[in-house]
């Protein structure tokens, strides 16, 4: 089965390339900065257990020194590794985000609307 990062913008996934994978940590001072640096709302709640056992980050993530290759075939972080490295602007140049923002705005206004008509 293949690993997914992530990571919010990040469609990597472990079959795509020898790219590197990593756990959330079970630490949990070091588990809540990578949630807070990954900024996505819907981990917060996430216990670090939950998150090591199901999510996982992609070697972009994070500075080259935070990595090391101790061997061709093994890939391990260093004991105090965060990310650092997110996109978190892509989203702003896909017109299809846009586009569907746009369309709940024009729903919203309709249905404001139509409340205003029916008083």
């Amino acid at each position: 089965m293949p690993n997914f990062c992530a990571a919010p913008n990040c469609t990597r996934k472990s079959t795509q390339s020898d790219l590197a994978f990593f756990r959330f940590p079970r630490d949990p001072a070091r588990c809540q900065k990578w949630v807070e640096n990954c900024r996505r709302a819907d981990l917060e709640d996430k216990t670090p257990d939950q998150l090591n056992k199901h999510y996982r980050l992609c070697a972009k993530h994070f500075e080259t020194s935070m990595i090391c290759r101790t061997s061709p075939y093994r890939t391990v972080l260093r004991d105090n590794a965060i990310p650092t490295i997110f996109d978190l602007t892509s989203h702003l140049n896909n017109p299809h985000s846009r586009h569907r923002k746009r369309i709940k705005e024009l729903l919203m206004k309709l249905l404001n609307r139509n409340q205003n008509i029916k008083k």
